[in-house]
Parts: structure tokens; sequence; C-alpha cells
């Protein structure tokens, strides 16, 4: 009996082991689970965060587009704001001038004096005028020269600056989005040559074309930036039309006399001067003209009424050497303005060069005198986007970075060997990822009732349109702005087609 109940309590203390070995056996395959789990997590993670840094490239790309777009728009204001006050200038030098001529000696003050009984009422009044106009015709003619070639200098600069800035963005997308992705994740770089390589030409065409290089001085028809120029809110009144009556004060530039001596008794002799002005954009856009002219009517009882020259002047910059289209003959497009201006301010006539005041005329013939800028007068190159743009997105701009998946897994103990060594199944041993971005235009109304007062612009009445119309996408607004876009299929279809290529290119070596 003995013998038989140790005989049992061996057999119980045999059988305790049994359940270690599935234990095992599941902790083994726990930990491979858990390993394989590890590993795939680590490769959603990494293709995760390898897309936003796709998108942080593409993004910044983006930013560098819409930066180039609004740097132009800045400098076009700068440079049209610039050319008003070149016209300004152009108009002072030409109205001071004439109001010189005006009130020096002239034939007319011989025409007076033959035939008024006290020619000292007009003389007298002259001579004061003349004292008057001297210091002011000093100091302007030392002034307008410098002034109109320092603005022809900074106009050039910001044409120059334009171009140059355009340019370098080219050169500099690659590169900054490079840094940006390198930034978000130091192993991962813009795929080498995709920017300008053939998979991404067509796009880079249709970014490269969507703007353009706009040389409007020694062309006709109609341009953006003369348009703008010329537009009647742009333009000041003095510089449009400065016709004006000079018989504004008491015997000054106007006459009541009398003609005894040459009519007879209770004869009356009058002088009234009026003036006629203006400047205008030439119609090939190299520069602006001005002419004044004053033209004084006068009137003989015994004779009738006739006419004279009190004085003119004129003025311009750019190159005058083509005042005419054919001289010493003027053609009525000589007298034709940009933008609907003709005649130089004078609207005594509907038709340009016909029925002008002989003052006007005579001053044309002789042309508008030296240029105050011949080098850098007329409307500079300026930067434009091509044609009729009415979509408000800008070509986008596509972007793959790339990661080798040897560097997924920093621990090397982790990445396992053998038959337990876990494949990425990577083409060409690399992870790659796409993003679109582009620029767009959009002028916000800030001031309707709709708008967030803490989204709200400062001074929103200033950035909004008056008529609150849609406002086309030009280089003439800083409105643009950036953001991702969608990548197209084709784009996708191209990259996966490459990176397949690349990997067989690896399996044969």
């Amino acid at each position: 009996m003995k013998r038989s109940a140790r005989t049992g309590r061996a057999r119980v203390a045999s059988a305790s082991g049994q359940a270690l070995v599935p234990a095992l056996i599941f902790l083994v395959v726990g930990c491979i689970g858990l390993y394989v789990a590890f590993n795939s997590f680590q490769m959603t993670s990494a293709k995760i965060k390898l897309q936003n840094t796709a998108d942080a490239a593409a993004y910044s790309a983006a930013v560098l587009q819409a930066r180039d777009y609004n740097f132009s728009a800045y400098t076009n204001r700068a440079m049209v704001a610039n050319q008003v006050t070149a016209a300004q200038v152009v108009a002072l030098k030409s109205w001071i001038d004439e109001l010189d001529a005006t009130y020096s000696p002239s034939e007319l003050d011989n025409t007076v004096t033959s035939l008024a009984d006290h020619p000292a009422q007009w003389t007298t009044p002259k001579q004061i005028g003349r004292a008057d106009i001297g210091p002011v015709r000093a100091a302007l003619d030392a002034l307008l020269p410098t002034v109109a070639g320092n603005i022809g200098l900074l106009n050039r600069a910001l044409s120059v600056a334009q171009a140059n800035y355009h340019a370098a963005v080219f050169t500099a997308v690659p590169d900054t989005a490079d840094a940006i992705a390198q930034l978000n994740q130091a192993d991962t770089r813009v795929t080498s040559g995709y920017f300008n390589g053939p998979r991404n030409a067509m796009q880079l065409a249709a970014w490269k074309s969507y703007t353009a290089t706009v040389i409007p001085a020694g062309t006709t028809g109609r341009d953006d930036f003369a348009d703008v120029v010329t537009d009647q809110s742009t333009l000041d009144g003095f510089v449009k039309n400065r016709s004006s009556n000079r018989s504004v004060a008491p015997n000054f530039q106007q006459m009541n006399d009398t003609a005894n001596g040459i009519c007879g008794a209770n004869s009356s002799f009058t002088v009234r001067v009026s003036h006629a002005g203006g400047t205008q954009l030439r119609n090939d856009k190299s520069g602006w003209q001005s002419i004044d002219a004053s033209t004084a009517a006068m009137r003989v009882s015994c004779f009738g009424s006739f006419g004279g020259v009190a004085g003119s002047g004129g003025s311009a910059n750019g190159n005058i050497n083509n005042f005419m289209s054919h001289p010493p003959f003027a053609a009525w497009q000589d007298w034709q303005g940009y933008g609907g201006y003709f005649n130089f301010g004078y609207t005594g006539s509907p038709t340009p060069g016909w029925q002008v005041p002989e003052a006007m005329a005579q001053q044309f013939s002789l042309g508008p005198g030296p240029s105050l800028d011949p080098a850098n007068g007329g409307l500079l190159p300026y930067q434009e986007v091509s044609g009729v743009q009415l979509a408000s997105e800008a070509p986008r701009i596509t972007l793959e970075v790339t990661r080798n998946t040897d560097t997924l897994v920093k621990t090397v103990g982790l990445q396992g060997g053998g038959r337990l060594e876990v494949d990425d199944n990577a083409a060409g041993g690399a992870m790659r990822a796409l993003s679109s971005a582009n620029a767009y235009f959009v002028r916000p109304d800030e001031t309707g009732f709709s708008s967030s007062i803490l989204g709200r612009l400062a001074n929103a009445n200033q950035w909004a349109r008056e008529d609150r119309a849609t406002e086309y996408p030009s280089l003439f607004s800083p409105y643009w702005q950036a953001r991702l876009a969608p990548v197209s299929d084709d784009e996708r279809a191209a990259a996966q087609a490459n990176q397949i290529s690349a990997a067989s290119q690896v399996q044969k070596q």
C-alpha cells in the first residue's frame, strides 16, 4: 500500500510541466507578432511623416510663388506712382516755360502797343508778372531735371529688381523645398532632378508661361500698365487739363482800352488771353509729353476780331527723336495720346490735331523741347499675368520627396535577420511621397456684416473694391496667397511608374 501511494505521487509530479511548452510557444508567437506589428507601425508612421514633409515642401514652394507675384504687384504699383510723378514733373516744366514765355516780351506786345491808346495797361502787369515768375522759373529749372532723372533711375531699378526676383524664384524653389524637407526630417530629401526633370517639364513650363515680361515702350495697342497709369482716377487735374482763362485778376493778362488813335473817337480795343495745356502719354508709350500755350483774342471795334500767340512751352521725357510720325508734317496720330487723351488738354475740338489754338499748333511744330529724362523715360518693362486669366489659381507646383527605407529603423537589432527579417517591400529601397500646392488670388470683401469681427482687416474699406466686383488675377494687386492642391492622377501614375522602374534597376544590379 505504501508503494502504490508513492508511485501515484510520482506520476502527478511528472505531469506538472506540460503547460510550459504551449506557454513558451504562445510567447514566441506573441513576440514575433509584436515585432512585426512594431515594424508595421513604424512603416505607417514613416509614411504619414513623409507625406507631411512633402506637403511642407510643396507649400513652401507655393509661398515663394505667391511672394513672387506679390512682389511684382508692389513694384508695379510703385512704378505706377512714379510714372504719375514723372507726368507731373513734365507738366510743371511745360507750364513754367509757357508762363515765362507769356510774360516775356513778344510780338504780341508790339501789336498791342500799335493799336491801344494806353499800352501801359498791358505792359506794366506783364513786367510785374515776369518779376514774380523769375525766381520760380529758376528754382524749377534747377530742380525738375534732377527729379525726373532720379524718378527714371528708381523706375529702372524697380523694373530690374522685379525681373531678377522672378528669375531667382525658379532657382530657389528646389533648394528651399529640399531645406524644408530636411528640417522636417533629416533623412528626407526632394527627389533629385524632379523639379527640373522630364516628369515635371509640362508643369514647370506652365508656371513659367503664366506670367511674362511686358515691354510696353515702342509699341502701339492696349497695355495693362498704361491703362492703370492713364486712368482718369490716377492722373490729377493739373496733368490732364490745365486750360484756364488768364483774365482772373484785374488788369492781368486782359485789357479794356480805347483805340481812338487807329479808329477814331468812341472806338475800343480789348484783349483776352486764354490758356490750354495738358500732359499725355505718347501713343507708343515711350514717354510723357506736355504742351502749354496761351492765345490772345483781340478785338478792335473798327477792324474786328483776330488772334495772336501770347506764349507757349513744352516738355517731355523719353526719346523724343521721333516726336512726329512723319516730320516735318504733323499727323492726327501725333496729337493722339494713350488712353483717349488728345490735343494736350484742349477741349475745343473733338478731333485730334483739328482746329487747335494757333499757339498750341506753333509749339507742337517746335517740339516738346529737350527731354528731362531721355534714358529712362516712358513705360519700362514689367511683369504681368499672360493673356486673360479668369481662374483664381496659378499653375500648381508638385514636388516629390524621398526617404531611404534603411533609415526607418534606428535600432539595428530591431531590423531582424534571416527568416525573421522584415521586408519593407519599398520599391528601390526608398519611400516617396507627392504633394502639390499653388498660389491663388483672392481679394476679400472685409467690409460686410458677414465678416468676422476678429478676422476683419484693419482699414478694411481701403482694401475692398469700391464696386464690390470680382477682381481677376493680375500682378497689380498684392492679394496672392498659398495653399495645398490635389495631386493629379497622371502625376501619381508617373510617380508609380518611375518608382517601379527604379526598383527593376535595383533588382538587375
